[in-house]
């Protein structure tokens, strides 16, 4: 069965929450999170994995681009797709957003979703995901592409609001120089494995 718009709270009814404020576990005994630094990490169009339990009880995962405000996280995703049904079947969730570049850092926000139809006009809050993603140009040719399938079948709302948050910062592990260093590393005109 799919979640209806009466099934679920409106993104704008719940009471807003800071990031920085959950609960947060260092995972691997690498280091936290700074204090005030989620937030802005999060804020930054990063690809993120939405893991989610599949009908037959196995994970799955998926790519997904998001949007963060107020102390939650929206999604959206076709509505009636495999992922819309199964977050309508078990609404337990783990969000990973990750920095590709080393050191590496990552913040898992774990919860239960709410589906709903995404709003229209100024009340969505995926509204701009694709120009957030690609920029104006490649977006309006990422919404030519999707528009016959979304307006066919719908989109819904996915939000999280996450009650504690794991992970870990590992540029908080190293100086200055060294992270600038790993982070030109591959740019460098000498062969990777003298470095």
């Amino acid at each position: 069965m799919i979640a209806t718009m009466a099934d679920t709270v409106s993104f704008s009814a719940a009471p807003a929450t800071r990031l920085d404020d959950l609960p947060f576990t260092a995972l691997g005994g690498q280091p936290a999170f700074a204090p005030g630094t989620i937030e802005p990490f999060v804020r930054e169009p990063r690809i993120a994995v939405l893991a989610y339990v599949r009908a037959d009880g196995r994970p799955g995962q998926a790519p997904i681009w998001y949007t963060y405000r107020d102390g939650a996280f929206f999604l959206s995703t076709t509505t009636g797709s495999p992922k819309h049904r199964a977050l309508a079947r078990d609404p337990r969730v783990c969000l990973t957003i990750q920095d590709e570049r080393p050191p590496y850092r990552a913040i898992l926000a774990d919860g239960s979703v709410t589906l709903e139809p995404v709003p229209q006009g100024a009340a969505d809050p995926t509204a701009g995901m694709a120009v957030r993603y690609f920029g104006r140009v490649a977006a309006a040719e990422y919404e030519r592409m999707t528009a016959e399938e979304y307006a066919a079948k719908g989109l819904t709302l996915i939000t999280l609001r996450p009650k504690e948050l794991r992970g870990f910062d590992n540029t908080r592990a190293i100086g200055g120089a060294v992270l600038a260093f790993v982070r030109l590393r591959d740019r460098l005109p000498i062969p990777r494995a003298w470095l």
